[in-house]
């Protein structure tokens, strides 16, 4: 599966601007700004499972692909969404934030050994930029 392995962030653009789109407080911006995302994917047909291992937490979330379900963000809100399937090597999600409503569109694609995970809001759009790592985190 495309999908499938242990990913690190290496680069990322307009994080910040996506984050104040988000209403997260300066402080928290910057020390996001220095973290660099690790994830772990795991793929079992339509069903993703996803761990987050940053400086600051460490979350896992699965889903199954064109059923909604409920999740939590980093800033600790809730969101409700769906994910679908664009291609084999393409996953969009379409959320709802329920604390205030915003609409966030996160799109995760894979060309080989690099992913970029595009997410926007409030017509933000930021990119960050994985690459597959061989070893598990």
């Amino acid at each position: 599966m495309s999908f499938e392995g242990n990913w690190i962030e290496y680069k990322n653009e307009k994080f910040d601007d996506f984050l104040a789109a988000m209403g997260v407080n300066a402080d928290k911006r910057k020390l996001a700004q220095n973290m660099k995302l690790q994830l772990t994917m795991k793929q079992d047909g339509k069903k993703f499972t996803m761990t987050e291992k940053s400086l600051l937490r460490t979350k896992e979330m699965s889903w199954t692909v064109d059923e909604e379900f409920t999740g939590d963000l980093a800033d600790g809100s809730v969101m409700k969404g769906t994910y679908t399937l664009e291609s084999p090597t393409c996953f969009v999600g379409k959320f709802t934030r329920t604390t205030d409503g915003k609409e966030i569109v996160n799109r995760r694609k894979v060309d080989g050994d690099e992913m970029i995970q595009t997410t926007k809001v409030d017509g933000v759009e930021m990119k960050r930029y994985f690459k597959r790592q061989e070893a598990s985190f």
